[in-house]
């Protein structure tokens, strides 16, 4: 989902540019996100009120039909905490979510390994060799053309894999446990929505949104497989992968 970002504070653009620029590219359609817009004509607001809205660290983001706002952003990183809370609402609509998760390339394939902090995620992203991570800790899976892809986002955790803007077809989706050997179980499709769920990045209060997330969550379930990995955070776990 391209989104394009209008700012009217030169220093925080230019730190939000040098942190996305290997995400930058050029869209007819990118959704725009106005950054402290200090005049009314810089974002004229809708008269409806906002579909979604979300405060953290003093700013709020103020999410409408076509557009949205960040407003008393005083830094990068919180700009980077907002645009995840956007995208994570917009994204299901578009067969796509956010999910804490590593996402690792593999030959013509990609794997994503999901958990919460701790898990493994970037053990998993240290283990992958030079260019294969994709993104260390959020990932972005979205069904394109029929096939459920993972994709890299500038999202990155420990690791500070900062992201490659590129995807691949998905082979599969594993769920980080740790454990004294390395396994891989297939779950079934209603253990791998339960799976999936709990790490799926979300902050949308509104029904539909939810609606939304569980829709992708149940169909991408129903389509790809999804297994719990008890592995032993060490690169032997890698023989447990389905090819």
């Amino acid at each position: 989902m391209p989104v394009t970002l209008r700012f009217s504070d030169t220093s925080l653009e230019a730190a939000a540019r040098a942190r996305y620029l290997p995400f930058a590219s050029k869209s007819a359609v990118a959704f725009p996100v106005h950054v402290n817009p200090t005049a009314a004509g810089e974002f004229a607001g809708p008269a409806e009120p906002p579909q979604f809205e979300f405060a953290l660290n003093g700013a709020t983001l103020r999410v409408y039909a076509g557009r949205a706002m960040c407003e008393r952003v005083n830094n990068e990183y919180t700009l980077d905490s907002l645009l995840r809370v956007l995208l994570s609402c917009r994204l299901p609509a578009l067969d796509g979510f956010l999910i804490h998760a590593a996402t690792v390339a593999r030959g013509a394939n990609s794997f994503v390994f999901m958990g919460r902090s701790g898990a493994g995620k970037s053990t998993v992203a240290s283990h992958a060799p030079a260019g294969a991570a994709l993104t260390d800790e959020i990932s972005l899976v979205r069904r394109v053309g029929g096939v459920w892809h993972g994709c890299g986002t500038p999202f990155w955790g420990e690791f500070r894999a900062a992201g490659q803007q590129r995807r691949a077809p998905l082979a599969g989706i594993y769920h980080l446990v740790q454990a004294p050997r390395n396994r891989a179980v297939r779950l079934n499709a209603r253990e791998a929505v339960r799976a999936l769920l709990p790490n799926a990045l979300f902050f949308s209060t509104v029904a539909a949104h939810r609606a939304e997330l569980l829709r992708v969550a149940t169909e991408l379930a129903a389509t790809l497989p999804v297994y719990r990995l008890e592995f032993t955070r060490d690169i032997s776990f890698w023989e447990e992968i389905a090819a």
